[in-house]
């Protein structure tokens, strides 16, 4: 049988989803934009109709989610950037609509399924220890060891939440000083309105990369500090485990050149052992499409 895979990658303002074969071979992929106040059963009834339309023979279906999950039972605990979600059973309602028994379909974090997707088809082929970091609304983080995904319990990777500074912004997750309230797309939004800059609105964020490109001091400067930051997050990751290899990806990711800098400087300035040298900072290859694609990777997990 050569029964497509599903894989579903649901954001702040739009559901990406493909479908792909085992081998690799991507059949198609869609989107559907949600509106200020999304439905979930609307939502997941467009879904399912959509991803029909790109294959009619349907093995399984893996979604990628913002926030902390159950997955035993297929729902999602908290997801504080799309409240929508929460205490919902999207593995149940998925398979019902799909006609799929219950594991047939995964869930699995965004960050997480952003890691798989660029090992499996993108930058991070290859490498056995990798931190993929999704710079979005948010910030989301999915770990590789030694070729597999690493969940821990159920949070490793929350790069996002990693504490640059107790005392700092209020964060979503009910934390202080997350390194999402530096480097994130929202951050970097919030920052350049602090500094009254003309890029200081979602519509102007590539706006921002691109004053920075041409030498614009106030934005150079900027995006300079706030890759400083995400560098502070990142050397917290070289201490722990080692990992040399971190994949950048995300709307914001695109700014990575820009970026890259303060990343540098942040790294060396905490660092344990001056490894930074050794250290590899990729960009993401497969753009929007690594979440659904990592998604439907989900049936090969244990």
């Amino acid at each position: 049988m050569n029964e497509a895979r599903i894989g579903i990658d649901v954001g702040g303002t739009a559901i990406k989803l493909g479908a792909v074969h085992a081998s690799g071979e991507i059949i198609g992929e869609t989107q559907l934009d949600l509106g200020p106040q999304p439905k979930l059963e609307q939502a997941l009834d467009e879904t399912m109709r959509l991803a029909h339309g790109l294959s009619r023979e349907i093995g399984c279906v893996g979604v990628g989610l913002p926030g902390l999950l159950d997955r035993e039972s297929g729902t999602v605990e908290a997801s504080p950037n799309l409240p929508w979600l929460e205490k919902r059973a999207v593995r149940d309602l998925l398979a019902v609509r799909f006609g799929l028994a219950p594991s047939k379909v995964r869930l699995e974090n965004d960050g997480n399924v952003a890691a798989l997707g660029e090992l499996w088809l993108g930058a991070g082929r290859g490498n056995s220890h990798v931190l993929v970091v999704t710079l979005g609304t948010g910030i989301g983080g999915g770990l590789i060891l030694n070729d597999m995904l690493y969940i821990g319990e159920g949070l490793a990777g929350e790069v996002g939440h990693l504490v640059l500074d107790p005392r700092g912004p209020r964060c979503g997750c009910g934390g202080s000083g997350c390194l999402e309230q530096y480097a994130s797309a929202s951050a970097a939004i919030r920052r350049a309105k602090l500094r009254e800059l003309p890029a200081g609105d979602p519509g102007n964020l590539k706006r921002l990369a691109q004053l920075a490109a041409q030498g614009s001091a106030p934005e150079r400067d900027l995006l300079e500090e706030i890759g400083c930051d995400l560098g502070h997050g990142l050397a917290q990751v070289v201490s722990l485990l080692d990992v040399r290899t971190f994949v950048i990806g995300g709307g914001f990711g695109a700014a990575l050149e820009q970026l890259m800098p303060g990343i540098r400087r942040g790294l060396d300035e905490w660092s344990y052992g001056k490894r930074v040298e050794h250290l590899r900072i990729l960009p993401a290859e497969l753009g929007a499409r690594a979440g659904w694609i990592g998604a439907a990777r989900l049936v090969d997990l244990p």
